[in-house]
């Protein structure tokens, strides 16, 4: 079996498809690449029907593409998150094209690298617009359309970096705070309508930021997590697919480690 160089471990297709998603409509956003586009792509697998929405427009436009060249259902909104605007067009696009929201998976997000010493106000103001601003007001605008059906889920993208103190995070981790807190609160305001809130809290994956680290980085955040490896998206994919399907209807206001036992040191 082939060997994925970055993370260490076997190249998996992923499971077959049962089609859990049949008839659902799910917003992904941060879907041009990393932990997005495998959910999207798992999503659509498994019968959503999927709009997906980055600020990289022609890296999406590519995706929607290639998704709907496999016989999926998918129709791509540019823009950003933390932008109000943008938000609100993202959700009456997807009502506009597929009649509804299900699903959200507010998964867009930046990753700065700096410490407290090198960190700028500005860098704090841009990494809190999208990490905590953006994630408030897509639950937000997509709760409002679930409510109206009495129904739904979301599923945050928090990290490890909400629980355990990292250096060089000092930005980001207290950006993925509020992913984990935004999603306890959202669970008890949201289930009266009829809307689960869960989150994931990734350990190192391999996106292209983590390719893009030299051999000697890699080797050492390997060693950070017990399983031995890092993990791949797709590994995040499933656990997404998870708490928004109907097998964990019971679920609400957890966040699952997704983290190759990171936290359990």
């Amino acid at each position: 079996m082939a060997v994925n160089p970055i993370s260490n471990g076997p190249i998996s297709n992923g499971p077959t498809s049962s089609g859990r998603l049949a008839g659902k409509i799910a917003v992904v956003t941060g879907a041009a690449s990393g932990i997005g586009r495998a959910t999207a792509e798992r999503f659509a697998a498994e019968g959503a029907s999927v709009v997906l929405n980055d600020r990289e427009a022609g890296a999406l436009e590519k995706f929607a593409t290639e998704l709907t060249g496999k016989g999926a259902k998918a129709h791509f909104v540019p823009g950003d998150v933390s932008q109000e605007a943008d938000v609100r067009r993202l959700m009456d696009e997807a009502v506009r094209a597929f009649g509804g929201i299900d699903i959200l998976v507010a998964n867009a997000g930046v990753i700065p690298e700096a410490t407290l010493e090198s960190a700028t106000a500005d860098l704090w103001d841009r990494t809190m617009a999208t990490n905590g601003r953006g994630m408030f007001l897509c639950c937000k605008y997509a709760a409002a359309v679930m409510a109206k059906r009495g129904k739904g889920a979301i599923v945050c993208l928090s990290s490890i970096s909400a629980f355990a103190g990292q250096p060089g995070q000092a930005v980001y981790g207290p950006s993925k705070f509020i992913a984990s807190g935004l999603t306890r609160h959202l669970a008890i305001d949201l289930i009266s309508k009829g809307v689960r809130v869960n989150a994931v809290a990734p350990g190192t994956i391999a996106t292209p930021a983590v390719a893009r680290m030299e051999k000697e980085g890699i080797d050492k955040v390997v060693k950070l997590h017990p399983i031995g490896r890092i993990g791949r998206p797709e590994e995040v994919a499933n656990a997404i697919l998870f708490l928004a399907s109907d097998e964990a209807s019971f679920i609400t206001g957890a966040v699952l480690p997704v983290d190759g036992g990171y936290l359990a040191q």
